[in-house]
């Protein structure tokens, strides 16, 4: 028969486990990401331990020293953008204009109209078209090779080939129709197509105007030229907004511009912030700041200040961890002189007490449930 002492018993017991399941989970990590890079760093230096966030990333401190090393690298690139000349790989120092086929050239020989127009038209046909391999017929020269050369290297043989009909010959070239050469402009442009190549060399800027201007979805950090098997990267921003006159390149025939969307030109704030999301990077310039107030601010009642990070994807596929203690009034300074990149991940880590509330949070229904669960096996005693 059971008596009061062993109905005490039942109960110690019951609440013994109750304890011990408490232990046991609140010693298991709180739900959702956490990272404490420093911590990390510090607590076991050269340590054998596979996990380091150390020895998988570049871990830096955000601070004046660091902000001023970048903003002077950033200028050394402005720098350099200017001292270029504007010229692609490939792209030759002087521009001069090169035929080829279907172009349309008007040749002019003084005193001699019956040279200067020998098919007696008053139309297009009054020029001499570039056949397709590279040549047209002109009256006691014959065949005159022009694909490749310049007007003024088709004078001379003209010229040349005159001379022995006519003393000291008078002639002029020029293109009446450039029909051999373009360059193709797509992506995020009002009229994408191509832009024909003239005696006026076509620059970046030039091929976006003649396609009606920018799209409002464009993203002027990443535009990127395709010449032949090479793709290089253009940023316009500062073309258009920094007067890096050196970033506006020269196109040649056959180059491809692309203007991409901004839906890659992102970054991400996670964490303890009070509207976590992706916000688009307005002029390809974001700082920390700006981050961080545009998702609200850090959550008060559950973000650690001292812990707040920028994940980036560095050279050689090395991640780069940039750390923010943002625990003074002068941190906030620094981290507006802090620029974004795109595709950076801004993550603002939880407090200790609230890993704890959302453990003890999450240990309540399975208490409760524990609990019920005794008391419906536990034996009945009367009273």
């Amino acid at each position: 028969m059971y008596t009061e002492e062993c109905r005490w018993s039942a109960r110690q017991a019951t609440s013994f486990m109750l304890v011990l399941l408490v232990a046991a989970l609140a010693g298991c990590s709180a739900p959702g990401m956490r990272m404490d890079a420093t911590a990390e760093r510090n607590s076991n230096p050269g340590g054998a331990d596979s996990g380091d966030i150390a020895k998988r990333a570049d871990i830096y401190a955000i601070s004046p020293k660091l902000v001023a090393t970048m903003a002077a690298q950033r200028d050394a690139e402005i720098k350099q953008a200017r001292l270029n000349v504007g010229r692609a790989p490939g792209e030759q120092p002087v521009y001069s204009y090169i035929l080829g086929p279907q172009d349309v050239l008007r040749i002019t020989v003084w005193n001699h109209p019956e040279l200067t127009n020998p098919s007696g038209t008053a139309n297009e046909l009054s020029g001499r078209i570039i056949n397709a391999d590279g040549t047209f017929f002109y009256p006691f020269v014959g065949n005159v090779p022009a694909s490749g050369k310049t007007v003024q290297e088709v004078r001379n043989m003209l010229e040349r080939g005159l001379s022995n009909i006519l003393k000291s010959p008078q002639i002029d070239v020029s293109v009446l129709q450039y029909r051999s050469q373009r360059v193709f402009v797509a992506g995020e442009v009002r009229n994408p197509g191509a832009v024909p190549i003239t005696d006026v060399p076509v620059s970046i800027a030039d091929a976006v105007a003649a396609t009606g201007g920018l799209g409002p979805e464009a993203d002027l950090s990443n535009v990127t030229v395709t010449r032949a098997d090479k793709t290089f990267v253009v940023d316009l921003y500062g073309l258009y907004y920094d007067g890096e006159i050196g970033r506006n390149t020269r196109l040649q025939s056959g180059d491809i511009l692309n203007v991409p969307d901004r839906r890659y030109n992102k970054v991400f704030v996670l964490g303890e912030t009070l509207k976590p999301g992706s916000l688009q990077m307005p002029r390809g310039r974001m700082s920390l700041s700006e981050a961080l107030s545009d998702t609200g601010g850090v959550n008060p009642l559950s973000a650690n200040s001292g812990q707040i990070y920028v994940i980036r994807q560095g050279a050689n596929n090395r991640i780069q961890i940039f750390h923010l203690n943002a625990e003074t009034a002068d941190a906030l300074i620094v981290a507006d002189r802090f620029d974004l990149r795109a595709r950076d991940v801004v993550y603002v880590d939880a407090a200790k007490v609230a890993r704890f509330a959302r453990v003890i949070n999450n240990l309540i229904p399975t208490l409760d449930l524990l609990r019920q669960s005794i008391d419906d096996f536990s034996p009945r005693f009367p009273r």
